[in-house]
């Protein structure tokens, strides 16, 4: 079974020389291990911002807002963009500087990030500020799901030879779950089914992930490959899968080549393009 008995109050020596030693192991490989995110596009960075503000954009109040998020970025080829956005059809001039998006443009996927993920996510990084982490949870599904399950299931992703240190942590931190260090499917039925959890996993290297309020988290076309795969899946598999994805495609914006990337680093590309042909538009 993955979960383990309450740390003693006093950390034994050699817990503590295995913590440090992957401490310094993560920290001496910082260029590698920085939590890289979603490059986005400067189309999605658009679409995203729209989204977050009723669908419109005003230029006056969206170029300070992009010169601080992308202080690297060009305003110059912001405006070439929106310029084009506008040529294409992708959004609609309303007014000087003043744009909308096209009723048919689907928003891009934005998780939602609440306090006790903030927590959990910002805790953890502070412990170990160069490995990679990624939260998201579960019930993330409900609003693509036509059976919505009772589940309340963070899913935190770090490094793998971080995972065991990172664990105990997460147990002093998220004292009001039961915490799971790579749970199988049993172990999930029986200690994680309608009890609110912590599931710890390895991070899959290149994982299509976002940032939200400086919480890395899951990206939808990370979601829709992981669910296909994860044991603690099981109860949207069947019929439940392709309504899934049919829903999340009416929903939002889905980058197919991102998911089948992704998906071939988890070993599954064909069965997602199976997946896609028969669920998306």
């Amino acid at each position: 079974m993955s979960t383990m008995s309450p740390l003693p109050l006093v950390v034994p020596k050699e817990a503590l020389l295995c913590k440090i030693t992957i401490y310094l192991a993560i920290n001496l490989n910082s260029a590698k291990t920085i939590v890289s995110l979603a490059r986005m596009t400067n189309v999605e960075i658009i679409l995203d911002y729209a989204t977050a503000h009723g669908r419109t954009i005003a230029r006056k109040e969206f170029v300070p807002w992009y010169e601080s998020a992308y202080p690297n970025g060009s305003v110059r080829s912001m405006d070439t963009v929106l310029r084009q956005m506008v040529a294409s059809g992708l959004l609609e001039r309303i007014g000087y500087g003043q744009f909308r998006m096209n009723p048919d443009t689907k928003p891009l996927y934005a998780p939602s990030i609440n306090t006790e993920m903030k927590g959990l996510f910002r805790g953890i990084k502070e412990r170990y500020p160069y490995a990679k982490f990624c939260v998201w949870q579960a019930r993330t599904l409900s609003s693509f799901m036509q059976h919505i399950p009772s589940i309340d299931m963070l899913i935190l992703e770090t490094d793998r030879i971080a995972a065991e240190a990172v664990y105990e942590d997460v147990r002093n931190l998220a004292k009001d779950r039961m915490v799971l260090l790579r749970p199988t499917a049993q172990e999930i039925r029986l200690y994680a089914s309608g009890t609110p959890s912590v599931l710890v996993k390895n991070y899959i290297s290149e994982s299509p992930v976002i940032s939200v309020d400086g919480v890395t988290s899951a990206s939808l076309e990370k979601i829709l490959v992981d669910i296909t795969i994860a044991p603690e899946f099981e109860f949207a598999r069947g019929a439940e899968l392709y309504t899934i994805f049919e829903n999340a495609d009416q929903m939002y914006r889905i980058g197919e080549k991102t998911m089948l990337r992704y998906a071939a680093r988890r070993g599954k590309k064909e069965e997602m393009e199976q997946l896609i042909k028969s669920t998306m538009l």
